[in-house]
């Protein structure tokens, strides 16, 4: 799923300054989406197109409250913040039986490189006697 997306996503929201709820959106769609295109369902990577009712939900609306009126305006106004602030684009809208879609426009690249741990090690120093668990030997 979107790990490097949501990393991504906690980038962006602090960059543009996103309020509480629509960092909490953007970091669960982030979460929802592939981070590229090689994944299981083909899914184009970054496109959000779960339901309201899971959107409310990230937004702290458990069932049933998630679909209440209340819940569809919070969704609403994250939504329409993350927008404005361009994290992400709407693909399509929304109709009856059709979620909405959006792409995320944060980044979701894996860092490159790989990390040698091995040449990199801090000995640790024991101090006192035997930790829990452990036997002289």
């Amino acid at each position: 799923m979107g790990l490097y997306a949501a990393k991504g996503a906690v980038l962006a929201a602090a960059r543009l300054g996103l309020g509480h709820a629509a960092t909490r959106l953007l970091v669960h769609m982030a979460l929802e989406t592939w981070d590229d295109n090689d994944n299981p369902g083909n899914q184009p990577p970054r496109r959000y197109f779960a339901s309201r009712e899971s959107s409310a939900i990230a937004l702290g609306y458990l069932a049933p409250d998630n679909g209440s009126e209340s819940a569809y305006h919070s969704v609403k106004r994250a939504i329409a913040e993350l927008v404005a602030s361009g994290a992400i684009e709407r693909v399509s809208a929304g109709h009856r039986g059709h979620n909405a879609e959006f792409n995320l426009l944060v980044d979701s690249t894996r860092p490159g490189g790989h990390r040698r741990y091995e040449t990199n090690v801090i000995p640790m120093l024991r101090r006192g006697g035997l930790g829990a668990g452990e036997r002289p030997p």
